[in-house]
């Protein structure tokens, strides 16, 4: 977003919520938004319905804003924040799942509480505001602002969150995230199996090998990661394993590279689903270990380019040394750990204890108690 647009948006945000907030604030009302995507998922999806179960007299209101940054998408997205702003206005209780314009253009209402329940688990690179190299003008002094709290999945994470989202540390509460519900829930990962398998019927009897990479770069400039060749792994796998490839949901998907790969799965859909299917998981630097972490499962890390993401944004944890997997450099070495089967799992429980200790099962429900009762 540029300073011109930041202004002008800004502007009319805050004329706006001037006005909006002369209106009655709904006791009733909970809002659940997001600017991720177009459909309710992860943490939002799992406490709307813990929300519904509990309290089925409150009224939700779900806002989808995904952010685009073509000129019709930008204006469609402006929009769409009115609503979001009359919204932030008059309900009880707003949650969002990351930066969310209207939030942090002003200071809302003293009978509305704002909470953060962000969309990973606890945080691999640094994020936030606080990168190695802080965001541009001008992001660096209006994002994450006016959290009342900040949700987060261990104690051990409070101070990482509460540094990258500009929230005192007494209101970053380890109540767990939400979506990881569904790793202690036998039924539910069954499901989640049986609709994975109806999409893909070809990964039923097979070792189901996961590549779900986090993006590069920050943006307008992300783009999608490149360091496996999904052929070669192929060829090397014998044919009872199938390798499948998860994009992340905010990479433009047209310059990917799919050749080798028996699936690629829709990159909007749930990796927490298809997680309850994977054998073994390949990625990097996203906060997808951590939750997968919680299924005590093998994992392989390929980070040839570690020194660099050391560099900028910057790691919370030394790979080296705390890293739970198997780290290897390229798809050779994907190919042997999967072929050799040797993955220690041993230091599992100490690692999901730091970083995910309050995942438990209940965290919905936590989230639950704690703002509506």
């Amino acid at each position: 977003m540029s300073r011109l647009e930041y202004l002008l948006a800004g502007g009319l945000l805050r004329l706006l919520g001037s006005l909006f907030s002369l209106l009655p604030i709904a006791e009733d009302r909970v809002v659940l938004a997001s600017p991720r995507s177009a459909r309710l998922e992860g943490n939002l999806r799992h406490l709307h319905d813990a929300i519904r179960a509990r309290h089925p007299e409150v009224r939700q209101v779900v806002l989808l804003e995904p952010y685009g940054y073509g000129l019709r998408s930008k204006l469609a997205y402006l929009l769409r924040v009115v609503r979001g702003m009359y919204q932030l206005c008059t309900a009880r209780l707003f949650i969002v799942d990351n930066a969310y314009l209207p939030v942090h253009v002003r200071p809302h209402r003293r009978g509305t509480t704002v909470v953060q329940v962000w969309h990973a688990v606890s945080a691999v690179k640094r994020f936030g505001l606080d990168t190695a190299t802080p965001p541009a003008e001008p992001e660096r002094t209006f994002l994450h602002r006016y959290y009342d709290y900040v949700v987060v999945s261990s104690e051990g994470v409070r101070t990482t969150y509460a540094a990258a989202l500009r929230t005192l540390r007494g209101r970053v509460l380890a109540l767990g995230t939400p979506r990881t519900d569904l790793f202690f829930d036998p039924a539910g990962m069954e499901a989640a199996r049986q609709r994975v398998l109806h999409a893909h019927p070809g990964l039923s009897g097979r070792q189901v090998v996961v590549y779900a990479p986090t993006f590069r770069g920050r943006g307008r400039t992300k783009r999608p990661a490149s360091n496996l060749d999904a052929v070669r792994l192929r060829a090397a796998l014998p044919p009872e394993y199938a390798l499948v490839l998860k994009m992340h949901p905010n990479v433009e998907s047209g310059g990917v590279a799919t050749a080798g790969y028996d699936v690629v799965v829709d990159q909007a859909a749930e990796l927490n689903e298809l997680l309850c299917l994977t054998d073994v998981l390949v990625t990097d630097y996203s906060a997808a270990a951590f939750e997968y972490a919680l299924l005590r499962r093998p994992l392989i890390l390929l980070v040839p380019d570690l020194a660099d993401y050391e560099r900028d944004p910057g790691m919370y944890v030394d790979y080296g040394a705390e890293m739970i997997g198997k780290k290897v450099a390229d798809t050779d070495g994907v190919a042997a750990a999967i072929l050799s089967g040797a993955f220690d799992l041993s230091g599992y429980d100490a690692f999901i204890g730091r970083h995910a200790g309050a995942c438990d099962g209940a965290a919905s429900e936590r989230f639950v108690r704690t703002f509506l009762g």
